[in-house]
């Protein structure tokens, strides 16, 4: 026999979004289940790694300051109401050829919302960040609004948040169907069936095996494998006392990596790599044995990391000073990429009664407490006063034909 449960809200997905929805709802006294088919904080997915970057001159497009101004306030909500520390203000330092889109957008969108930025040369970024090996003409970006915000920390209080607001949280246990329905949308787990005045369904690479119509949005929704290196760190890069920044870097060949400074009390780096060369051919090419991009089931996982892997993440740490030649540890996890690489939130009218957020194309989580309250929002009122209209899923529906 199937069990019935009852409630407003159902949270699919208790990951870096779904997290700080449950929160935001049960804070407000909306009734809420969360399902999670791991546990929360779990390195199964998208939303692991010790940190990820915050900035907020967004390079992938100044139309996203908003709303990453609106997710530092959010942010600071979670850590007062947490008592924790979830994000760490080092600032970012940008670095690239003078024409990169690392460097260029990162410039458009501080000066279109007149944020607070310094453009460095070569011998400055040389002088002022010892620790990055710096080539002839690179420049620099530098903003001191920005730094790392910590995953694991961030989602496990922000669940824990929620259920002392009164929401229940459903741990191990996957959800094997979701009914979309107007009025009272279906949630399956097992053998119990949750009906609700709304569902959320913040389930990562997961979504389109969940929600099958979303994974031919816009042409597709793909699954790729990324890899994190941890490097020792052998020596200072020089006698410094300022806090080393999170870093993006723009390689000539088009490769986009990204590091954070310690957060193990000088012990280690991380670096990854967020896209690789564009293509292969017409000047570029793609390193030997890179593994970026390939695609992964999310039910089987991206595979472990590799040498070809190691010898990757070691070349590019080559351009950073005082580092082992090799990473000590790494880790795998995913990307879920939409084909514009922008976030899918909001509805899609042939799924009545569910909210969707994914897609978030691997630079998502800096994002994750302000979309956690536009969820909530939706949710509870049906309509969110933060910027999401970029997100709409319907973005790729083709204009009606006129007659």
């Amino acid at each position: 026999m199937t069990a019935r449960v009852e409630t407003d809200t159902v949270v699919v997905g208790l990951g870096a979004m779904g997290s700080q929805a449950l929160w935001r709802l049960a804070r407000e006294g909306v009734d809420a289940i969360g399902v999670e088919q791991f546990v929360p904080g779990h390195d199964r997915g998208s939303s692991h790694g010790e940190s990820r970057i915050i900035r907020t001159a967004y390079l992938e497009g100044a139309e996203y300051v908003p709303f990453v101004q609106a997710a530092w306030r959010a942010w600071d909500e979670l850590e007062q109401a947490s008592g924790s520390r979830l994000v760490v203000r080092s600032g970012a330092l940008m670095l690239g050829g003078p024409d990169s889109g690392v460097i260029s957008g990162s410039v458009a969108a501080a000066e279109h919302h007149g944020l607070a930025h310094e453009r460095l040369s070569a011998d400055e970024l040389a002088e002022r960040h010892p620790r990055h090996a710096v080539r002839t003409g690179e420049v620099g970006v530098f903003e001191a609004d920005a730094g790392a915000v910590l995953p694991e920390a961030s989602i496990l209080a922000a669940v824990r948040l929620a259920r002392l607001a009164g929401a229940r949280v459903w741990t191990g246990r996957a959800v094997t169907r979701i009914e979309p329905d107007p009025d009272h949308p279906r949630v399956r787990v097992g053998d119990t069936e949750i009906r609700a005045r709304r569902v959320i369904v913040t389930a990562g690479a997961w979504l389109p095996g969940l929600l099958p119509g979303t994974a031919r949005l816009g042409g597709g929704i793909r699954v790729e494998r990324r890899v994190l290196g941890w490097f020792r760190v052998t020596g200072p890069a020089c006698d410094t006392s300022a806090p080393e920044p999170v870093f993006a870097r723009e390689e000539p060949d088009g490769a986009l990596w990204y590091g954070f400074p310690s957060m193990d009390d000088g012990r280690t780096v991380k670096i990854g790599v967020h896209a690789e060369p564009p293509e292969v051919g017409a000047g570029t090419t793609r390193p030997t044995g890179s593994q970026w991009g390939e695609p992964v089931d999310p039910g089987t996982g991206p595979r472990p990391p590799d040498g070809a892997d190691a010898r990757r993440l070691g070349a590019l740490a080559a351009g950073l000073r005082g580092v082992a030649p090799l990473p000590e540890r790494m880790a795998s996890c995913m990307y879920t990429m939409t084909p514009d690489e922008h976030f899918l939130i909001g509805r899609r009218s042939e799924l009545p009664g569910l909210i969707l957020a994914g897609g978030f194309s691997g630079h998502g989580f800096k994002f994750a407490s302000a979309v956690g309250r536009a969820l909530a929002d939706l949710a509870r009122d049906g309509r969110t006063d933060l910027p999401v209209g970029m997100f709409d899923p319907h973005r790729w529906d083709s204009p009606p034909a006129h007659p």
